[in-house]
């Protein structure tokens, strides 16, 4: 395997550092992946070598304000950063639809349904684990109504994000590397909360937008993502191949769960079947 690091300028100039992981020889197929909140794409490594070791590329890149891109930490003042980031990341790779796939997690997963939504990317198909498309974490009354106050003329208050490390993976090592990350982030600011909350809305207004082959993981025991709601998400899209993986025990990181090559193999008999319907 190569592993290529570069730094790459996102929307508005931002840098972003992003890793292309490249088989040896030709690849099959590129997976361009997008992590979730707080985390970054260093957390992935497994997961890129479980794929370059069957012949596909691998890009992921440190979204802005993670990891070690620039940026205020978990930070934007719109939500549409996000997508237009991963939109400049298509064109630079220059990748095409036949032989691309996105990936994305929890909040990467958001992302990845707004940049297909918005045009900003075109792939073959979209692999969802614990998307953010319903939030069943629980936001106190006072903290909403505080951060409404604050996000007007203090944008950049941090709150803490609440997530649970518990309710992040039962994997002992993965819980262990997770929790002595040094570049994980554990705050938010109150400008990103309330612009998360409009991209959730516009990615179920605009579910219509979307008709390329989906695949979506959920763990029935998350209490951080909605499983019910991206159930209910699914069923609205144009999509003629839309399939849905419940894992009775699992919780929020699926693919950083013990039995992860399990549901990697799931992921690429799915891949394996799929045709991209003629539009």
């Amino acid at each position: 395997m190569e592993l290529v690091t570069a730094e790459i300028e996102g929307a508005g100039g931002v840098r972003l550092l992003v890793r292309d992981h490249r088989p040896a020889g030709r690849w099959s197929r590129t997976f361009l992946c997008v992590h979730g909140l707080g985390e970054h794409g260093g957390r992935y490594e497994h997961f890129s070598e479980w794929l370059v070791e069957r012949g596909i590329r691998v890009i992921m890149g440190d979204l802005r304000g993670h990891g070690r891109s620039a940026g205020t930490r978990t930070h934007v003042l719109s939500f549409d950063e996000y997508p237009a980031d991963l939109g400049l990341l298509w064109r630079h790779f220059q990748l095409e639809k036949p032989s691309t796939v996105v990936f994305g997690h929890s909040m990467g997963g958001l992302i990845a349904v707004r940049a297909v939504q918005t045009g900003a990317v075109d792939p073959e198909a979209l692999i969802l684990t614990s998307p953010l498309l319903g939030l069943k974490l629980r936001v106190s009354p006072l903290k909403r109504l505080l951060g409404k106050l604050l996000v007007r003329f203090l944008p950049e208050t941090r709150f803490r994000n609440g997530l649970d490390p518990r309710n992040m993976t039962r994997d002992p090592r993965f819980a262990e590397e997770r929790r002595n990350d040094p570049l994980i982030v554990r705050t938010v600011t109150a400008s990103w909360f309330f612009a998360m909350q409009r991209a959730i809305l516009q990615a179920h207004r605009d579910v219509a937008r979307i008709s390329i082959p989906i695949l979506a993981f959920r763990g029935m025991a998350d209490e951080t993502t909605d499983g019910d709601v991206l159930s209910t998400w699914l069923s609205r899209t144009k999509s003629s191949v839309c399939d849905l993986v419940s894992l009775p025990t699992h919780v929020h990181e699926v693919f950083h769960e013990s039995d992860w090559r399990d549901s990697m193999d799931r992921m690429m008999q799915w891949l394996d079947q799929i045709k991209t319907p003629t539009l």
